[in-house]
């Protein structure tokens, strides 16, 4: 009997594991080394939006987060969407801010290119709020 309860306690605690829970299917979360990158692309991009008043955005929106591989093998961060300016048109711009040294933003038709390339592995995640809140911060 006693031998049967530790193979039961055992099993039951295979079968645990250490794998965190699936919620509903979703896809795993971003892993923890991008999240200096993602940081530091929001905060560079907010940063240089307030620099350049002329173009502060009003609202945000499809705002992702991919990176390529250089040739030294390393990965280059940047950050997509479009924004529509205070007191413009109401036109929705492209705009990417890349992880540089420290880091370069692009606006409308340059932006284009960094964020259309196919190379591009996007994290998983919009992070349009993310970005909105601490532009609004800014303001």
């Amino acid at each position: 009997m006693r031998r049967l309860a530790v193979m039961l306690t055992a099993l039951a605690l295979a079968a645990c594991g250490t794998a965190p829970p699936s919620r509903g299917g979703a896809v795993q979360p971003r892993i923890a080394a991008v999240d200096a990158p993602v940081e530091f692309l929001l905060t560079s991009s907010a940063a240089d939006f307030a620099a350049h008043r002329q173009s502060f955005p009003g609202r945000v929106r499809d705002v992702r987060i991919g990176y390529v591989t250089t040739r030294q093998g390393t990965r280059q961060y940047r950050l997509c969407g479009s924004f529509t300016a205070v007191g413009g048109n109401g036109a929705w711009a492209p705009f990417v801010t890349i992880q540089t040294d420290p880091y370069e933003q692009w606006l409308g038709g340059q932006a284009v290119p960094y964020c259309g390339d196919s190379t591009l592995t996007w994290v998983e995640g919009d992070f349009t709020t993310a970005l909105q809140s601490r532009l609004d911060a800014l303001r």
